[in-house]
């Protein structure tokens, strides 16, 4: 699969390995401890009661909904995703773990501009990472906020890819990789653009800025598509095949060293509805 970064905008066209490496990437990401510090975080943020119904808009692989019902024991949890394959995917995991169905989570295809929800039906509404793929996320904030009853919380967690920095002895080109990443994106700099986007529909309760810090080169290969990223650097003439195998000396001598690190700011922004 070429880019990967691109492939959340349509999943359902993939399938096979493609697919397969797709839905590996989001089992490493949840794994990661950068990740779940600030999904515990945001947990909190949504201001749930053991009877709550809460929403997880483009829920991906629903990693985060048994996390959710775990602090809502007498509600429920809505997972809404465009893609049937991954929600597909979410349900037969969920069901494995559980040792059966729980019939207060849910899973509902749907676009995010049309949620297939009535309005005011939860206490509460969050999205991870997901609007840095999706075109008019004012429209899409909206959205969420329609479903959600009034006093209610949404809470977002958003990447500002005008953070990413790779740690480089060769730092010009280390920039220009990472500047690539960014172009194939639909919204890279989402997450500053939270506090305004969330804050102009809602109360803004909070606003913090998380590190997602990645101390070694597989991690930083795989999570970040790294060798995705400098394959489009030199198909777009960014760098050289020279600058690009000077990169990855660089970067392969400093792992062994132990001195290998990228970082990524996450921002994590909560609201109550009017």
């Amino acid at each position: 699969m070429k880019f990967l970064a691109q492939a959340y905008q349509n999943a359902d066209a993939f399938s096979g390995s493609e697919l397969e490496n797709l839905e590996g990437l989001l089992h490493l990401m949840a794994a990661h401890p950068g990740f779940q510090a600030y999904k515990e975080v945001s947990y909190k943020l949504l201001e749930l009661s053991p009877a709550s119904h809460v929403a997880d808009v483009a829920c991906g692989l629903g990693f985060d909904l048994p996390h959710l019902k775990a602090l809502v024991p007498r509600g429920s949890v809505t997972g809404f995703d465009l893609s049937a394959k991954f929600l597909a995917s979410a349900k037969a995991r969920i069901q494995a773990a559980a040792g059966g169905i729980d019939a207060s989570i849910h899973f509902q295809q749907s676009d995010i501009k049309a949620l297939a929800a009535d309005t005011g039906a939860f206490d509460a509404v969050r999205i991870d990472r997901s609007l840095q793929h999706i075109p008019e996320p004012k429209v899409a904030i909206e959205e969420m906020l329609r479903i959600v009853r009034p006093g209610g919380i949404l809470c977002a967690a958003e990447p500002d890819w005008g953070s990413f920095v790779i740690a480089s002895s060769t730092p010009e080109i280390a920039t220009k990789v990472a500047a690539v990443y960014a172009c194939a994106l639909v919204n890279p700099r989402i997450g500053r653009d939270l506090v305004d986007l969330v804050g102009a529909e809602t109360e803004l309760m909070h606003h913090s800025v998380h590190s997602l810090l990645f101390r070694n080169l597989a991690d930083l290969n795989q999570i970040c598509v790294l060798g995705d990223i400098a394959a489009r650097s030199v198909e777009a003439g960014v760098i050289t095949p020279s600058e690009n195998s000077e990169f990855w000396r660089d970067l392969q001598e400093r792992d062994r060293e132990g001195q290998c690190f990228a970082n990524l700011d996450i921002h994590l922004v909560s609201g109550r509805k009017p």
